[in-house]
């Protein structure tokens, strides 16, 4: 056989088990796994010697070109995508935010029309559902998952986007009956605007106090009450950026009353504490995230869940700002915007983090960075994995590369990385998309545009 692109002399590693043999890549997909394979017909090779090669990372969690009250993130889908490649993701799923009194499809079109010839990245969408209000905004769940759009997205917090409990239970009911995985931003509403109140009117208005606002127990409750209502219905939830281990607790106890329940923790979570808040002037702002930033006990417990299988995916939430954004003097703790970059780190760090220290397997890191996504968030088996016919979706990984985390090498248009300074052993150094090197030795190389969209699959028992 002919081949366009061969990968070869590397360590394959997927989440089953790891193997040496070279890759031969024709029109897109993966065509031969074997050793010694040819390139004959002038094919190029690529020399994997000493590296691993993996199925490229699945972001199933990004906030580009995302508007937030009078703001905007950052990123749009080019800067995003662009930052996203360059740190070994192939494909990443974006949020559609529905506009209240508007439909499910115009915020499906609205967030198409964002994307339209800008990523360098296949992509799909999830369906933030905002408002029940208006006419057939239940019926649109199922049109939509059958055009390839099976997930949405509930809030249980945070103004604008949040629903009622009963509302909250009727979605959840509705995708139940239809095939669709509910993602569910799990925060006790009420907890937080108690706490938040008194807070403020003791003049406590510093970013030092947003633990206090938003604590664990605002988590773990929201987490309990969702998956009890999702038992009843019969719905089955993915709880994103996990990020304690009270919450964790309420995951475990939903999964022994038989509650079908994922999770997924974030970068932010694992590497970054509380103590960031303590930072002097406005410098803690950078970090805030929502839910906030925990303990070193609650790293522990997530690198553990991680590690034995509780927590099925980590994706990043990147959503950016500008430092001047971040860091405006006059906003309190509770009107800073949340979220960090992470979406051009993120696998690096995982796998010097994880694997590089012994935390996680290799095939574990495979395992929650590409194949879980995949499954979960009908791309399996096109994507996620490497094997005869999937897309080719690789990345390279060289495990001896050396790299420091510098704010003014990101992809990213947000002018400060949360993560500067940072050393990492074990780094993405070649991507592959779709046969295509898009990433040749950290620089990207690929055209905006160049993505496609993903029409997924409906969720399937995994």
């Amino acid at each position: 056989m002919e081949f366009d692109l061969v990968v070869r002399g590397g360590r394959l590693v997927t989440a089953e088990g790891s193997f040496e043999a070279d890759l031969g890549i024709k029109d897109g997909k993966i065509a031969a796994i074997a050793r010694g394979l040819s390139n004959s017909g002038g094919s190029r090779v690529i020399d994997a010697k000493g590296l691993l090669v993996l199925p490229g990372a699945i972001d199933v969690h990004t906030h580009f070109a995302t508007n937030v009250g009078e703001g905007s993130t950052a990123d749009d889908y080019e800067s995003g995508s662009r930052a996203a490649a360059a740190g070994g993701i192939t494909s990443f799923v974006n949020f559609a935010f529905q506009e209240h009194g508007k439909s499910l499809r115009q915020a499906v079109d609205a967030e198409l029309a964002k994307a339209e010839g800008k990523s360098h990245l296949d992509y799909g969408v999830h369906v933030a559902i905002t408002d029940i209000g208006p006419t057939g905004v239940l019926d649109e769940i199922d049109h939509l998952a059958t055009e390839g759009f099976p997930s949405i997205k509930l809030f249980t917090t945070i103004d604008d986007f949040k629903l009622s409990d009963e509302q909250i239970i009727t979605v959840l009911a509705s995708a139940a009956r239809h095939g669709v995985i509910v993602n569910v931003h799990a925060e006790d509403d009420g907890l937080i605007r108690y706490l938040t109140g008194e807070l403020l009117r003791q003049g406590k208005t510093q970013v030092s106090h947003l633990f206090d606002a938003r604590p664990p127990e605002a988590e773990a409750l929201a987490t309990a009450r969702i998956a009890a209502y999702a038992k009843a219905v019969g719905s089955v939830v993915y709880f994103v950026h996990l990020s304690c281990a009270l919450a964790l607790d309420a995951v475990r106890r939903a999964r022994a009353a038989g509650t079908q329940v994922f999770v997924e923790t974030r970068p932010a979570y694992l590497y970054l504490d509380r103590s960031r808040y303590q930072l002097p002037g406005q410098e803690g702002n950078k970090y805030v995230t929502w839910p906030p930033l925990r303990e070193s006990a609650d790293q522990l417990a997530l690198w553990d869940g991680l590690r034995n299988g509780e927590i099925q995916t980590y994706a990043t939430d990147h959503t950016t700002w500008t430092a001047a954004q971040k860091m405006n003097p006059r906003l309190t703790f509770a009107e800073i915007p949340g979220g960090v970059s992470n979406v051009q780190t993120s696998i690096g760090m995982l796998y010097s983090e994880g694997v590089s220290r012994g935390r996680l397997t290799e095939n574990q890191f495979v395992a929650v960075c590409s194949t879980n996504p995949a499954k979960l968030f009908g791309l399996w088996p096109d994507k996620g994995t490497l094997a005869v016919g999937a897309d080719a979706d690789i990345m390279l990984i060289d495990p001896e590369r050396r790299v420091t985390i510098q704010s003014r090498a990101m992809e990213s248009r947000s002018d400060f990385d949360p993560y500067e300074g940072y050393q990492a052993t074990g780094w993405p150094s070649t991507v592959i998309s779709r046969g295509e090197v898009i990433v040749e030795d950290g620089r990207v190389q690929s055209r905006p545009g160049r993505g496609q969209l993903l029409r997924r699959s409906r969720y399937r028992p995994v």
